[in-house]
């Protein structure tokens, strides 16, 4: 993969979230947690390049986020979709769950946090921000309507600090 400017991603970022999905990872390489994530964006924040991610409290990635500086976020050839889904669907707290997967962990350059060999785009985060969502802060019935177990996500902003794409 080749590094790219946070600056210079061009990207479809309705698409990414909505159809290609990411993996976010938190951790190091020897204890981390994944899990599949299809709500989200891209841009900039207080003068940075940044992504928002959102973590509901009752995944086991949560708990890596929340005591890890970092995350990375990474998009994967359609091949490696069923990976996604079963990486978005098993618990970590139950098994390793990438063992069921054909993807593999490697270092990352700026962060602690790992990323994947067959991901066709990385990007390394540092958390810059945390809050829990506001239920009395939606204006529309929509987000009320995603939630019925009142189980609200956790937004996160992540500084791009490296991007790698194919």
């Amino acid at each position: 993969m080749r590094e790219i400017k946070p600056e210079d991603l061009a990207l479809k970022p309705v698409n990414l979230w909505k159809n290609q999905w990411l993996l976010l990872t938190a951790g190091s390489m020897k204890d981390c947690n994944m899990m599949t994530v299809a709500w989200g964006s891209i841009g900039c924040m207080w003068n940075k390049p940044f992504v928002q991610i959102v973590v509901r409290p009752q995944r086991y990635t949560m708990e890596y986020i929340e005591k890890s500086e970092c995350f990375t976020l990474c998009a994967f050839p359609e091949k490696y979709k069923q990976d996604l889904l079963r990486l978005g669907t098993l618990s970590g707290r139950n098994c390793y769950k990438l063992s069921e997967t054909e993807l593999t962990l490697k270092p990352s350059v700026s962060v602690l946090s790992p990323g994947y060999e067959e991901a066709s785009l990385t990007l390394e985060c540092r958390k810059m921000y945390g809050q829990e969502m506001d239920p009395s802060c939606f204006v529309t019935e929509t987000g009320p309507g995603v939630y019925p177990e009142k189980d609200y996500h956790k937004i996160y902003f992540g500084e791009i600090m490296k991007a790698f794409g194919v």
